[in-house]
């Protein structure tokens, strides 16, 4: 934003596409990465795998023992391909909300993008979710009797 640099954490479901935390910040370490974990298991349970990039804020010791406490198994990308799914909604959010409200300000930023995440989970419809939102389709995968959609994860060949 104009000559500052900000970094947005997104830690997303990837088989409901909800966004289950974020954190904006104006460095790279891993405590705003922390940060974002620790919102997203207020509300959600640990996931069985959680997978990033090899960026040191992931390797961010306190994060790691976080995942590792709940039982998550640790996934890290070898090449960008890997990490398609956080590219992703990195650029949706940039592009399909940020670069249209234009914010100016550090608090117009994190404003934005609060908005934006809920936008997205609760507004946004997606075709391969049967047309429903994450929100949406998220509730519906723990419903009785409801036949959850078998999705393939991006599997580059690596195991």
């Amino acid at each position: 934003m104009g000559e500052r640099f900000y970094y947005a954490v997104f830690i997303v479901d990837v088989y409901t596409k909800l966004i289950v935390g974020h954190r904006i910040s104006n460095h790279m370490r891993g405590t705003a990465n922390l940060e974002a974990l620790e919102i997203a298991l207020k509300e959600y349970d640990a996931p069985k795998i959680h997978h990033s990039d090899r960026g040191s804020q992931y390797l961010y010791h306190e994060y790691i023992n976080l995942l590792k406490s709940r039982g998550s198994r640790v996934s890290m990308a070898i090449s960008a391909q890997d990490n398609a799914y956080a590219e992703r909604i990195n650029r949706t959010i940039k592009e399909e909300y940020l670069d249209y409200w234009k914010p100016k300000t550090f608090e117009e930023l994190q404003r934005n993008i609060s908005k934006a995440v809920w936008h997205y989970n609760e507004k946004r419809i997606h075709k391969n979710l049967n047309k429903m939102t994450p929100r949406e389709f998220y509730e519906n995968c723990f419903k009785k009797n409801y036949k959850n959609p078998i999705i393939e994860i991006y599997d580059n060949g690596s195991g």
